[in-house]
This record gives C-alpha cells, sequence and structure tokens, in this order.
C-alpha cells in the first residue's frame, strides 16, 4: 500500500486511509469485507478492526453484546457517554442494565453537562476501549 499510482495520480497512505474508508462503510459491508481480509491476513484483520471500533459502532452490536459491554461500566460513566447520544441510543442502553444503574446514569444525563463535553468523550473512549479489550478476548465479536 503507500505507493503512487501514476496512471491515476493517487497516492494510498496506508491503513490510516483504509481505517478512514471502512469507517464510512455499512456495517455489513465492513463485516463482509473484515471476514474475507481475516482469512488472509488475521493479524492485519484484528489491527484494522480494533481500529474501526467508535462509540458509534456499539449500537451496531446485538443487544446481549451491548448489554455485556455497558454492565461493566460504572454509571457516572455510562451517563457521560451516552449524555451526547442519540434518544434512541440512550433508551436501549439504558434498558439493557438493572433499573437501578439505569437510575443513577439517567441522573448524570439530566444534568446540564454543556460545559464538560471533554469528560462526556473521555467516557465514550474508555467504554470503547472496554470494548476493544472485550473483543479481543473474544467475548464479543465485532464485524
Amino acid at each position: 500500500m503507500g505507493q503512487k499510482n501514476l496512471e491515476n495520480g493517487v497516492y494510498i497512505n496506508g491503513k490510516a486511509q483504509v481505517v478512514e474508508l471502512l469507517k464510512n462503510m455499512s456495517a455489513s459491508d465492513k463485516s463482509k469485507l473484515l471476514k474475507n481480509l481475516r482469512l488472509r491476513r488475521p493479524d492485519l484483520a484484528k489491527e484494522l478492526t480494533e481500529s474501526c471500533i467508535t462509540f458509534e459502532s456499539l449500537w451496531d452490536l446485538n443487544d446481549e453484546e451491548l448489554r455485556t459491554i455497558i454492565s461493566q461500566v460504572k454509571p457516572q460513566i455510562l451517563g457521560l457517554a451516552l449524555s451526547l447520544s442519540h434518544v434512541r441510543n440512550q433508551r436501549r442502553a439504558l434498558s439493557l442494565i438493572s433499573r437501578e444503574m439505569a437510575v443513577k446514569a439517567f441522573e448524570i444525563m439530566q444534568r446540564d453537562l454543556s460545559s464538560n463535553r471533554t469528560e462526556c468523550l473521555k467516557a465514550q473512549q474508555k467504554i470503547v476501549e472496554l470494548a476493544i479489550n472485550l473483543n479481543r478476548s473474544r467475548i464479543i465479536q465485532f464485524y
């Protein structure tokens, strides 16, 4: 990858561009591509999969896998992370955990967090890191 295509004048800058392309693909197309790559280059497929995991990609998981992730997150962290999410995703996440945890997370979400956007993004990143670790352990499966 890193070669210049003289005919088209296109330069592909390795993995970073592939990751950007994957992030813009539909979940089903991404899954097909990574599954085929996994057969030929499992190490590269693993690396690309992990690079593509974002907070938004969590919503592509089934309920059981999503529950596995969010049930391991403190309600305060979950509330901060969900505060930036679409209401549909907030409802889905809160419906998958215990009522006690959901109430605590919802209380955080109800606060004025406009000045705490950085903390909310950090909370999302913490959840993404947990998801990556669970994916590495094969407890959940992305793509």
